[in-house]
């Protein structure tokens, strides 16, 4: 493969809250005596829809090849000594069998890895889907930690959904709820796309109360995207957007599955898809976030485009 890992900076895109509300509107901003802190309270690598699976490739998306991606952005991680990885879903395509090379990479590399899990991370035999190995330590598969004055908090998304459960009431109530959303033009209403339960819906309240009580900013990882519109998004994103935007301190929401990247700015909130590593034969696509006080810097690599996040 290639080593096309480059970083982008030479295309920094500068967002801050006061910025257009969608696309990529850069907006400069000037350096005051009241600069944040030089270093970063804390830095992390981010990786999304690896997709791997040993089968050949299906247009541009190169499965075999995910594996060594994955190595490669392990690697350059761990020299730039990450604190911890987020898995932002769909790390392989299909079959349980999958998950070995991939798990077994990743725990080489000793980087500690936080797993949300996407759509196709379902896609194996229903005797396998309550188990999953990327929901070993949180098997509602949400959960969420502090650090840096920040709260951290990753969800599922896939809990309405036809695919993720084995159970006949579940897969029915999920389908008659996306035929709903079709009825009503919404263009998300696709089986591939999954929503957020009441449950989850009452602990991310809980989650958002507790963090505006110890003053702490907000970053919400999910695997679907909540913003702009598009048909890649959350099944109920415009509710659980309404929920967020009650909040002053979520900063950003960041997401995979659309392989393409996107953003948005939309209630004060940061929106940033990041791009699919399946895809393309030998282009790489990962990211670091490095967290201050008054922002995010992403530097992207390969594919992926490097952005800062104001706030």
């Amino acid at each position: 493969m290639k080593s096309l890992i480059a970083i982008s900076f030479a295309a920094v895109i500068i967002l801050n809250m006061h910025g257009q509300t969608n696309g990529f509107a850069p907006v400069l901003k000037e350096k005051t005596a009241e600069a944040s802190e030089k270093e970063p309270l804390f830095s992390f690598g981010l990786i999304s829809d690896v997709q791997y699976a040993d089968i050949g490739h299906a247009g541009e998306r190169y499965y075999r090849s995910s594996i060594s991606k994955l190595k490669e952005a392990l690697a350059s991680l761990s020299k730039d000594s990450v604190d911890f990885m987020v898995n932002l879903g769909d790390l392989i395509e299909r079959d349980y069998e999958s998950y070995k090379p991939v798990l077994s990479a990743i725990s080489a590399s000793g980087i500690k890895t936080y797993h949300i899990t996407g759509n196709h991370d379902y896609s194996v035999d229903p005797r396998y889907l309550s188990r999953l190995p990327v929901l070993n330590e949180h098997r509602d598969g949400y959960y969420s930690f502090s650090k840096g004055r920040y709260r951290l908090i990753f969800l599922n998304g896939n809990e309405i959904s036809t695919y993720a459960s084995s159970d006949k009431t579940i897969i029915t109530q999920a389908s008659n709820y996306i035929d709903k959303l079709r009825k009503n033009g919404e263009v998300n209403a696709i089986e591939w796309n999954g929503g957020i339960g009441n449950r989850q819906l009452e602990w991310i309240i809980s989650q958002l109360d507790a963090a505006s009580s110890a003053s702490e900013k907000v970053i919400i990882f999910c695997h679907f995207p909540a913003a702009p519109d598009n048909i890649h998004n959350l099944l109920n994103f415009k509710e659980v957007n309404v929920l967020l935007s009650k909040y002053k301190n979520v900063v950003a929401w960041l997401n995979g599955h659309n392989h393409q990247g996107n953003y948005a700015s939309y209630n004060n909130i940061h929106y940033v898809t990041f791009k699919g590593m399946v895809e393309t034969k030998d282009l790489n696509s990962f990211a670091i976030v490095e967290a201050y006080s008054d922002k995010l810097i992403i530097k992207g690599y390969g594919r992926e485009e490097s952005r800062v996040l104001t706030f």
